[in-house]
């Protein structure tokens, strides 16, 4: 056997060797004179860094919270500087509620101290030398809305850092929160129903109404909102700002809805708590002044409302009876009356001479097929309320809203001479029920899909026992029918909703809200309107923006829906 031993001259020293031992020994002497100089201030960085993430998250959260807080509680004050005041002050609560800093280091949220949300410099930067605010409310009339700016500073405390010179560290947080402008027509029900009842509290119905809308109103930010109000009877006021669209119309001389509602006199509340109870419910009427109100604002970029009150179904329709045409472009002037009627409009009228024969009508009796309808047609509201001063009154529409038939040629206050309802017993009478009504809704429906000529068929009225019982066909000629009437007046009111919610200019938003308490409701009629997605509404748009429906059993709950759409309102206005 042999060995053999090989050698390379310059080879790898042995691991062992003297040298490598000198190498490694230096080596490390190196690291750890440099531990305290490099890797604890890197591992301190990372420890101070992750401390003021923690600050920084929840401070960001706390000024997040406050500017929402402080847009939300614009509405508290009659002037925006009152207002703004209150802005402030949310903001800074907020901040302080839901973040802990001390007046010391060590005594807060990781021992933060120092909070500064008061003085920043002029762009909004915190700092205690600063001249300018750090909470500011300001209103931006071009697109609208209202802003409100929050930022806040807090001083934070170092640990690892310290061994480099650096005791403490600052953060800061801004946020910003908008809120659109609100322009809202509050229609509320005054139909006979409201007086019913309470069991409970022994109460009417319009007793809790007033004091819910009441209530309602002072939600929003006067100075800023614009809110009207349309009382909904027979034929339909626009209560505040008083206005008279029967005669103002061709004179220009309405604003809509404006922003003095809590200071005008008298103010929004004060006029709800006046909305006296009476007459029938012509629902089109209401929800079509609602919206030549929302029009005559002529604010686009605003959120606009209309909110509906209401615990019963449309019974009544206002209409142009006499086709004259000349001066509405609103109307296709499509006549109630027979052919060679002498029906006539009397120039001596409160309204002008060379207008058309502009009334109302409803069912009477219920809805009860074949009850003859009974009422004739009505003067409205909206000509015959105004006083010695010029000014709408309550008590002057109660009056007139509930007679002026215009079928007596005697009574000199009647508009209109020779005008009788088309019964079966007496053909040669001349009314039929319109096919349009005032403001072009279509008493016949729709046939543009997904609306059909038979949609009537989801009314209420239409499949109950005691009143339509089903009735074969809604029939425009027979103006003598109460269930006729009352499905005219249904699908005048269901294309209401649809001509409201099509606007693609103001883009309205409905919210209704329907009292069951007298049995009278129309549940389908009001997920119609407000547009909403239910297994019961088959005209639901998914193009058009959702309102909100509300259903009320007892009438001491009516407060708590309103300021449970307050809160949805001023959510969407966000």
């Amino acid at each position: 056997m042999h060995t053999r031993f090989f050698s390379r001259s310059g080879g790898a020293r042995a691991s062992g060797s003297p040298n490598r031992r000198r190498d490694a020994g230096g080596a490390l002497m190196m690291f750890t004179l440099l531990v305290p100089f490099l890797l604890f201030p890197v591992v301190g960085l990372g420890i101070d860094g992750t401390i003021m993430f923690s600050v920084k998250a929840k401070l960001q959260s706390a000024v997040d919270g406050a500017a929402l807080a402080a847009a939300q509680s614009l509405s508290s004050g009659l002037t925006f500087t009152a207002q703004s005041a209150t802005a402030v002050l949310t903001a800074d609560e907020f901040i302080k509620a839901n973040f802990v800093a001390g007046a010391t280091a060590g005594s807060g949220y990781w021992g933060t101290y120092g909070l500064n949300d008061q003085t920043c410099d002029t762009h909004g930067n915190p700092t205690p030398s600063g001249t300018s605010a750090c909470i500011v409310a300001a209103q931006d009339t071009t697109n609208k809305r209202t802003t409100v700016t929050v930022s806040a500073s807090v001083n934070v405390p170092l640990l690892f850092m310290r061994i480099l010179g650096f005791s403490s560290g600052t953060v800061a947080s801004s946020a910003q929160a908008a809120r659109r402008d609100v322009v809202m027509v509050l229609v509320i029900d005054r139909s006979v129903s409201m007086n019913d009842t309470d069991p409970v509290s022994g109460q009417p119905t319009m007793t809790f109404l007033r004091a819910g809308a009441a209530n309602f109103v002072t939600k929003f930010q006067s100075t800023r909102d614009r809110l009207g109000l349309v009382a909904l009877g027979g034929s339909a006021i626009v209560v505040y700002p008083p206005t008279d669209w029967g005669q103002d119309y061709y004179t220009g001389t309405f604003n809509g809805p404006d922003a003095n509602f809590m200071t005008a006199t008298p103010n929004l509340p004060t006029l709800i708590g006046q909305v006296a109870v009476g007459t029938n419910t012509g629902t089109a009427d209401a929800l079509m002044l609602a919206y030549k109100e929302l029009q005559a604002a002529h604010q686009p970029g605003a959120l606009n409302v209309v909110v509906l009150f209401t615990d019963g179904q449309p019974n009544g329709i206002t209409a142009l009876f006499n086709g004259a045409n000349t001066q509405n472009p609103t109307n296709p002037g499509a006549s109630a009356m027979k052919g060679g009627s002498t029906c006539t409009y009397k120039a001596n009228t409160p309204q002008p001479p060379n207008l058309s024969m502009i009334g109302w009508i409803a069912q009477g009796g219920g809805f009860v097929a074949g009850v003859n309808a009974g009422t004739g047609v009505n003067e409205l509201a909206q000509t015959t309320t105004k006083d010695s001063s010029g000014t709408l009154t309550m008590s002057t529409w109660l009056a007139h809203d509930k007679a002026l038939v215009l079928n007596n040629a005697v009574a000199a206050n009647n508009p209109g001479v020779g005008c009788f309802y088309q019964t079966s017993n007496d053909p040669a009478k001349d009314l039929t029920i319109p096919t349009f009504d005032y403001y072009g809704n279509p008493t016949t429906g729709s046939s543009n899909a997904p609306f059909t000529k038979q949609d009537y068929r989801y009314s209420q009225i239409y499949g109950d026992a005691t009143e339509c019982n089903h009735a074969a066909q809604a029939s425009p000629a027979s103006a003598d029918d109460s269930c006729q009437v009352g499905l005219a007046s249904w699908n005048a009111a269901d294309m209401a909703g649809l001509q409201i919610r099509s606007d693609p200019t103001y883009t309205p938003v409905i919210y209704t809200m329907m009292f069951t308490g007298d049995q009278g409701s129309d549940k389908n009629l009001m997920l119609r309107l407000a547009n909403i997605n239910d297994p019961n509404n088959t005209v639901y748009d998914s193009t058009k923006t959702s309102g909100k429906y509300y259903e009320i059993h007892q009438a001491s709950d009516i407060m708590a829906a309103f300021n449970t759409l307050a809160e949805e309102i001023l959510r969407l206005s966000m």
